[in-house]
């Protein structure tokens, strides 16, 4: 009897759970879903942000219309707070954030009115895999050892603070010891690499996909050198290119490149949903996304864009911002002092 009653219980809660489900999906039909972006239209992260708008609600029960929609600002922090405080939790909304940004918030800074933790993570198609590139007009034509051994600082155009590309370029100046001035301000790689050519600036930090995409072509021409990484290893497509971690001298600098860089690559560009969306459209989402990444249309264009496909599921991506609670002190104060003064 007590079996029956079990196997009953059973029955009713996957009835039930089936039940939410449909519910659910009835209510994406004829809806329109946003994914925000947190930077500027043309460069590479907001390339993956449209070629996920491009085929999530294809996997989407009801088969919601879906809209990108660019949030650029204060380094992607305007479109992230306006993500946690100021939009509706109702599974229409999913934030394509910067990663970087949760550390600057798990450090204190003020300004980031979020908690990293009550993001509901959905998934990640790639990771940050940030480059540091030098154009020949900046006077660094030789191996990287030697700019660090000259006097004469090179000028990088840069995002916001907290943003990836600040943090990477902060940590090789301030950790590492490379000469350079970081220019703040720009609201994407795109207009720093503009910048570059113009000779405004001698060096950008963008993404690996957008470094092999948009920046090619000076690549190519030798306008324009990759002297470090920013990941944890080096990559296949580029094996030659040392990682930051590299040229690290002690175990203090090593320990803060990698937390830097891990908040560049493990929890780098999570899509998320604003915390209280229902638990059911939660999952229909998480699935969506899984199916998604292996869908033969999208990997096939993928392929095509010449990018660089790195998925991270919503549980990785929640226990790798749950590690931002286990910095010490003493390293909180030290990457606080590196990253924001």
């Amino acid at each position: 009897m007590k079996r029956l009653f079990s196997l009953m219980v059973v029955f009713v809660g996957l009835v039930s759970f089936a039940a939410s489900d449909l519910l659910a999906a009835d209510f994406y039909k004829g809806k329109t879903l946003r994914i925000t972006i947190g930077t500027s239209p043309g460069g590479g992260y907001d390339a993956w942000g449209r070629l996920v708008g491009r085929y999530l609600g294809k996997h989407i029960p009801g088969n919601p219309s879906i809209v990108p929609e660019n949030i650029p600002g204060a380094g992607g922090l305007i479109q992230v707070n306006n993500l946690f405080a100021a939009t509706k939790p109702d599974g229409l909304t999913v934030g394509y954030i910067l990663g970087s940004l949760l550390l600057t918030q798990a450090l204190g800074e003020p300004g980031y009115e979020f908690d990293p933790q009550k993001f509901i993570c959905v998934g990640a198609a790639n990771k940050e895999n940030i480059v540091l590139i030098l154009s020949k007009k900046g006077g660094i034509t030789s191996a990287a050892e030697k700019w660090r051994a000259s006097s004469v600082p090179v000028k990088f155009g840069s995002l916001a603070r907290g943003s990836s590309v600040e943090n990477y370029l902060r940590v090789m100046k301030d950790v590492l010891g490379f000469p350079m001035q970081i220019v703040s301000g720009y609201k994407g790689t795109t207009e720093t690499r503009l910048a570059m050519e113009s000779g405004e600036v001698a060096g950008g930090a963008p993404s690996w996909d957008s470094a092999k995409t948009s920046w090619k072509s000076l690549i190519d021409k030798g306008e324009a050198s990759i002297f470090a990484l920013g990941a944890p290893r080096r990559l296949k497509e580029i094996p030659d290119v040392p990682t930051a971690i590299e040229y690290a001298r002690t175990g203090e600098e090593k320990r803060i490149l990698e937390i830097v860089i891990n908040s560049m690559n493990e929890y780098s560009r999570p899509f998320v949903l604003p915390p209280g969306t229902p638990q059911d459209r939660v999952q229909i989402l998480r699935k969506a996304f899984e199916n998604m990444i292996r869908d033969p249309e999208f990997l096939a264009e993928v392929e095509k864009m010449k990018v660089t496909l790195d998925p991270a599921s919503a549980e990785e991506l929640t226990s790798a911002v749950n590690t931002l609670t286990k910095i010490d002190s003493a390293l909180q104060a030290r990457l606080k002092t590196i990253l924001f003064q």
